[in-house]
């Protein structure tokens, strides 16, 4: 059975701001909250923060968190670092201290039975040089970069190599022109359902494909909105379902019980009220995909 989950972020990235009191404790409550509260099965932790709050997320806390998953029976992925690195990095001095990043960020969480480790194998830039290529072969810079891929899928699977790590479909860098390396380094896949949308790929068709290196699957709303004549501009992290909605969740669900998936569907929000209505139509969604008795 598929287990629906959440990232921590959907409350956290909201409320830490505004509540800046006992910030470890804050974190426990929102990862027990998401499993007891909202009784979702797995539950995704944001490591940036070992960087960005080396105050409130480090080994102990993670510690913290090993118990309260022992306790409370839940699965566990892990979104690595992103902001500030670049596994793709040119700049050698870049691409190893971003290798550094991840390599800290999966050690410290070593207590913690982590389903899966969502990796970005770009930083912005991968963004910013995409769309304006068609193949990665008309682009120094998409060469440069997967050369730099290339090099920190090697230097990880040196480094940390029983980690489930699990490279992100992004909306900006198309997941086709890394496949290769995922492949090769034998790596698995975060299918980011949303990102693929925003691109204009279609998720069931790529799941489809993909599922065998699937180890988790990031799912949020989109929406589209005309900015002008002929020109229209969508966007991800909304509430899912509803008006609008071009995430088709009831298909996705369909045929990830029709082909026996059980790894974790993680909702990625931003907001409470967001995370509330997508739980409800994701929990609607694995309902009706379930094979009558």
């Amino acid at each position: 059975m598929t287990l629906l989950g959440a990232s921590i972020q959907s409350i956290l990235a909201e409320e830490f701001a505004r509540r800046p009191e006992n910030p470890r404790a804050r974190v426990l409550a929102a990862v027990e909250e998401l499993v007891t509260g909202f009784g979702l099965q797995a539950v995704e932790l944001f490591l940036d923060g070992i960087f960005l709050y080396p105050g409130v997320v480090d080994r102990a806390l993670l510690d913290e968190v090993a118990r309260l998953q022992q306790r409370l029976a839940f699965a566990v992925t892990a979104h690595l670092p992103y902001a500030w690195v670049d596994l793709s990095a040119a700049n050698e001095l870049t691409r190893r201290a971003s290798v550094d990043a991840v390599v800290t960020a999966v050690k410290l969480s070593a207590t913690i039975d982590v389903t899966s480790f969502a990796l970005h194998a770009t930083g912005p830039f991968g963004n910013e040089v995409a769309p304006g290529v068609a193949h990665p072969e008309q682009s120094l810079w998409v060469q440069l970069m997967l050369g730099g891929m290339d090099r920190s899928f090697t230097d990880l699977r040196d480094r940390v190599p029983g980690a489930p790590l699990a490279v992100e479909t992004m909306e900006g860098f198309p997941f086709e022109w890394q496949a290769a390396l995922v492949e090769r380094h034998e790596l698995g896949v975060c299918c980011d359902v949303a990102h693929l949308v925003v691109r204009g790929t279609d998720p069931v068709d790529f799941v489809g494909r993909w599922l065998p290196r699937i180890r988790q699957l990031h799912i949020h709303g989109v929406r589209e909105q005309a900015l002008g004549v002929n020109l229209k501009q969508r966007t991800d992290h909304r509430a899912l379902g509803g008006p609008g909605e071009l995430v088709d969740t009831d298909g996705l669900l369909r045929l990830l019980a029709a082909r026996d998936f059980h790894g974790p569907v993680i909702l990625e929000n931003l907001s409470r009220a967001d995370l509330e209505q997508s739980v409800r139509n994701l929990r609607q969604s694995a309902r009706a995909a379930e094979p009558p008795d």
